[in-house]
């Protein structure tokens, strides 16, 4: 297997930032949110309904998103819309997307 040896000198902030981002990546209701909103802005309603997850559940993963920074808000009485704030994170996940290492196929070939 061909490797590919890469270093990267990151300050003690970028370790602690990196380590946060990936914690919220973490979270397989979160990564649905997030590919909802990957380019285009969405109501609450409408990321339950592309992400078919109850809206208690949308409400608290977004509360959790805006926290981190990676997702905003705007407010247009009665409605609230939510977009990235962060657009690098699409960046990453096309990243773990293209590199085949999360793709189940690789897995069960055994060429983890």
């Amino acid at each position: 297997m061909n490797e590919e040896k890469l270093h990267i000198a990151l300050s003690e902030e970028e370790i602690e930032r990196y380590a946060d981002l990936l914690k919220v990546l973490a979270c397989p209701a979160r990564l649905r949110i997030l590919s909802a909103l990957s380019d285009q802005e969405l109501t609450v309603s409408q990321i339950c309904e592309a992400t078919g997850m109850k809206q208690s559940l949308v409400s608290q993963q977004l509360k959790q998103l805006r926290l981190s920074d990676v997702v905003q808000r705007r407010k247009e009485v009665p409605k609230v819309f939510y977009s990235l704030r962060e657009k690098n994170v699409i960046n990453v996940l096309n990243c773990l997307n293209s590199c085949g290492c999360c793709k189940a196929e690789t897995r069960r070939n055994g060429n983890e």
